[in-house]
């Protein structure tokens, strides 16, 4: 079994990060592999916040991955200090997403065997 960490870089509908995580997130979590969690870090950090603008035509997003983590028991973190950037507030956050500091992600990124980026970073 392996250990995975996941970075999202990337802002909502940018690269299509997150349906690409959500894609592979589930074929590693159907082979049988375990994620640590899932940290959002810079403009990545627009991920969690539940309350975007979207049209009837594009798929939610925020919403898409609320449900998924919500299913699967993932634990999200997003950056402090770039939810204190971008002046996300916590109610404002989907359920299950909580804010950390990079040494959060440093003791997952310890006890991952991968560690997969999205995004083309902060």
């Amino acid at each position: 079994m392996v250990v995975f960490t996941f970075v999202v870089c990337a802002e909502p509908y940018k690269f299509e990060a997150i349906d690409t995580l959500l894609n592979l997130a589930n074929a590693v979590l159907t082979k049988g592999h375990t994620i640590l969690g899932i940290f959002f870090y810079g403009s990545g950090v627009y991920n969690v916040k539940s309350d975007i603008n979207v049209s009837s035509s594009m798929s939610n997003l925020p919403k898409r991955l609320e449900k998924f983590i919500k299913n699967n028991e993932l634990e999200v973190s997003a950056c402090s200090t770039w939810i204190n950037f971008t002046g996300i507030k916590s109610n404002e956050m989907i359920s299950g997403a909580c804010q950390t500091g990079l040494g959060g992600l440093s003791d997952w990124i310890a006890k991952s065997d991968r560690v997969i980026i999205f995004g083309p970073g902060g």
